[in-house]
C-alpha cells in the first residue's frame, strides 16, 4: 500500500512538472507570437514614416521648382554609338540653354551643361556652367566596423570590384508622351555580366512633371535611375558602395558639398547640381542610404560613394540640373542648415571663352563634352 500511494505521489509530481512545463513553453510561444507581432507593426510604421519623409522632400523641392516648372522648351536630338546629346532651349528675353549628353562609352557619364544668355535694358550677360556625372562601379564589401561605408581597406574588407568602364554597355533612347501631354524622352544605359543586370537611366522633359512615385523633375533637371539586378554577392554578409564622380570641366569652376544630399558645380551665378534622395529602394522596401563623400587635389577628382543593404534588386533615384541665380535656389532634396563655403577642387582642364555667342558656346561645350568624357585615372584602390 505504501509503495502504491509512492508510486501515485511520483506520477503527481511528474504530472505537474508536465503541465508547468507545457504551461511555460505556452507562454514563451505567446511571447513570441507577440514579438512577431511587434516587429511587423514596427516595420509598418517604419515604411509608413519613410513614405511620408519622401513625400515631403518632393513637395519641398516642388516649391522650390515651381516658378520655372511650367516652362516650356524646344528639344532637339543628336544620336551616336554609344552617346545621346540633347539641347534644350528656352527664348525669353535671351537664350537659355540646357545641353545633356549621356555617354556609355568607358565609364558611364551624364554631362550637363549651362548657357544663359539675357539681354536687359542694353545689357547683356552671359552665364554657363558645366557638370560631369561619372558612375564608376560597385564594390562589394564586409562592412567590419558596422558604420554602414565602404571608407577605407582598413577599416573594411572588400570583395569585389565590378568596373563599369569594362562592361559592355548597351544605349537605348525611347521617345514618349506623358498622359499629360508631356513630351519625355528615356535613355537607357544597360549592362550585363555574370547574370547580373546593371541599368543607368536618365529622363528629360520639354516642360515640369511630377513622377508617378511623386518626384518632380523641372526642365532644367534630367531624373536619372540607378538599378542593379542580381548582383553576383559572394558573401551573406556584404553590402554593396557605389562610386561616382561630380565634377567641373572649366578651370574656374568650383566643386562644392553642398549640403548631405547634393553636390554643386559653381561658375560665377551658374549652377550645376546632383541631387539624390536619402532613400533607396531594396527589394520593394524603402531603406536608408548611407553616403561617403571626399575630395582629392592630388587625383584631380572628388566622388561620392552610396552604400546600400543586400538585396536582390537595388533602385536610386537622384536627379541632375543646371539653375543660374542663386545657389539657395538649388532644389536640393534636402534643405541645408547653412551653405558652407566652396573648396577649389578641380583644376583648371578645359575653359570657354567668355566673348563668344551664345550659339558657338553650345557647339563647343558639345564637342568639349565628346573630347573630356572619356575614361580618367580613378583612385587605383578601386581597381
Amino acid at each position: 500500500m505504501a509503495m502504491m500511494q509512492k508510486n501515485v505521489n511520483r506520477l503527481a509530481a511528474a504530472m505537474l512538472v508536465i503541465v508547468l512545463l507545457i504551461s511555460s513553453l505556452a507562454l514563451v510561444g505567446a511571447s513570441v507570437v507577440y514579438a512577431k507581432s511587434d516587429k511587423a507593426e514596427e516595420m509598418k510604421k517604419k515604411v509608413k514614416s519613410m513614405q511620408e519623409q519622401i513625400k515631403e522632400m518632393n513637395d519641398m523641392r516642388f516649391e522650390r521648382l515651381k516658378k520655372m516648372f511650367n516652362e516650356r522648351r524646344f528639344i532637339m536630338m543628336s544620336k551616336g554609338p554609344n552617346y545621346v546629346d540633347f539641347i534644350s532651349t528656352k527664348t525669353e528675353e535671351g537664350v537659355y540653354s540646357l545641353i545633356l549628353k549621356i555617354h556609355s562609352g568607358g565609364t558611364p557619364s551624364i554631362y550637363i551643361s549651362l548657357a544663359n544668355y539675357t539681354k536687359e535694358d542694353g545689357n547683356k550677360t552671359l552665364y554657363w556652367v558645366n557638370g560631369v556625372l561619372k558612375v564608376f562601379g560597385l564594390i562589394e564589401y564586409i562592412d567590419k566596423n558596422n558604420d554602414g561605408l565602404y571608407i577605407q581597406k582598413d577599416n573594411d574588407t572588400r570583395l569585389q570590384y565590378i568596373n563599369f568602364a569594362h562592361l559592355n554597355w548597351k544605349l537605348e533612347v525611347t521617345k514618349f508622351t506623358t498622359a499629360e501631354g508631356v513630351q519625355g524622352w528615356k535613355v537607357q544605359m544597360i549592362a550585363n555580366d555574370r547574370g547580373a543586370i546593371y541599368n543607368i537611366t536618365t529622363q528629360v522633359f520639354n516642360t515640369g512633371v511630377r513622377l508617378i512615385d511623386g518626384t518632380p523633375v523641372a526642365p532644367n533637371e534630367a531624373k536619372i535611375d540607378f538599378s542593379f539586378k542580381n548582383f553576383p554577392w559572394s558573401s551573406t554578409e556584404s553590402r554593396l558602395a557605389l562610386i561616382t564622380s561630380f565634377t567641373g570641366l572649366s578651370g574656374n569652376a568650383q566643386v562644392t558639398h553642398y549640403d548631405n544630399t547634393t553636390e554643386v558645380v559653381m561658375e560665377r551665378n551658374a549652377y550645376a547640381y546632383f541631387t539624390w534622395a536619402p532613400t533607396a529602394t531594396v527589394d520593394g522596401n524603402s531603406v536608408d542610404v548611407k553616403v561617403y563623400k571626399r575630395s582629392s587635389k592630388s587625383e584631380m577628382m572628388n566622388y561620392t560613394e552610396f552604400n546600400y543593404p543586400r538585396g536582390g534588386e537595388i533602385v536610386h533615384d537622384p536627379i541632375i540640373g543646371v539653375l543660374s541665380g542663386n545657389i539657395e535656389d538649388i532644389p536640393a532634396y534636402q534643405a541645408p542648415a547653412s551653405v558652407t563655403q566652396p573648396i577649389l577642387v578641380f583644376p583648371s582642364l578645359y575653359l570657354i571663352a567668355s566673348t563668344v555667342a551664345v550659339l558657338a558656346i553650345i557647339g563647343v561645350i558639345v564637342v568639349a563634352a565628346r573630347k573630356m568624357l572619356v575614361e580618367p585615372k580613378i583612385f587605383k584602390s578601386f581597381h
